[in-house]
């Protein structure tokens, strides 16, 4: 179980608003961009990131990519659900309450957390500065609490979850899981990729995605910075000062580049997983 102590909080209040950081990778670049990076396969993704969205802001999503199927690719391993359409989450040090859990673990725990959630005569969130939506009260009452995918699934989209920690890179065997995920995809299918805040681990997966997509024909420079154009993180800006972020964002960045490498060098339709890829590589 968790070994810190974590704090029930409001990611989003249930307002008719897209979520933070929303792009898609149909997103015009902004006009005037000198020398603009090639943009080969990049609209072909139909992909959207973003942080956390609310049960509004899921449907407003819906609205924005249009027709077709949809599915929602959760990267959020702390434990987080929704109550009357809010997304909440359960907050400890550094977001990482339950880093080193397993898959079955975390959902476990998620689910006991929103079942507290649900009984409680009286819900009380936290206040976090920065980090939390404040209520003015209490919630009693009869409330609707649900896991992202049950919210998911209702509202007639498909879901599927890779479990990162805030901050990370993903672990080998997650990316062998996004690998096999994406072989399997049917044609036409829209990827909307998710994690708190839609900064790291969103533009992470986006990246990797456009990389098995995409890297035999684009540089992985032109990559990373069409991602960044339509709104994504810049992972190749790091901050030493920043003393708890700057060590999992340099392994981040060495990731993003050795995936690079793997999916450009790549002639079986990835037969070869990441994990023996690396194996044979001897890294």
């Amino acid at each position: 179980m968790p070994s810190q102590t974590a704090h029930r909080i409001i990611d989003v209040d249930n307002q008719e608003t897209l979520p933070k950081k929303f792009r898609m990778t149909t997103t015009p670049i902004p006009p005037g961009t000198e020398e603009p990076p090639n943009l080969s396969g990049l609209a072909e993704l139909r992909a959207s990131g973003s942080g956390q969205f609310s049960h509004n802001g899921l449907r407003l999503i819906r609205k924005a990519i249009g027709p077709g199927p949809l599915t929602v690719v959760d990267l959020r391993q702390e434990s987080h659900g929704f109550v009357n359409g809010m997304a909440v989450s359960w907050y400890g040090e550094h977001n990482g309450c339950n880093k080193g859990l397993t898959h079955e673990d975390v959902c476990a725990e998620e689910r006991r957390l929103l079942d507290e959630a649900g009984q409680a005569p009286e819900l009380v969130f936290d206040r976090l500065p920065n980090k939390s939506v404040d209520l003015d009260a209490a919630l009693t009452g009869p409330r609707k609490v649900q896991t992202e995918e049950e919210l998911v699934l209702s509202e007639g989209a498909g879901y599927i979850r890779f479990f990162v920690t805030d901050h990370h890179r993903p672990l080998d065997g997650e990316v062998d899981r996004f690998i096999r995920y994406v072989n399997g995809l049917p044609a036409g299918m829209w990827l909307h990729f998710h994690c708190r805040g839609g900064v790291g681990r969103t533009t992470s997966f986006m990246l990797m995605y456009d990389m098995l997509r995409n890297a035999k024909e684009v540089g992985r420079d032109d990559l990373l910075r069409r991602h960044v154009l339509i709104g994504g993180k810049d992972v190749g800006r790091t901050d030493p000062q920043d003393q708890y972020k700057y060590e999992p964002a340099l392994e981040r960045l060495a990731f993003i580049h050795r995936f690079y490498d793997y999916c450009a060098g790549n002639r079986d339709g990835y037969a070869t997983t990441w994990s023996e890829w690396l194996a044979a590589e001897g890294k």
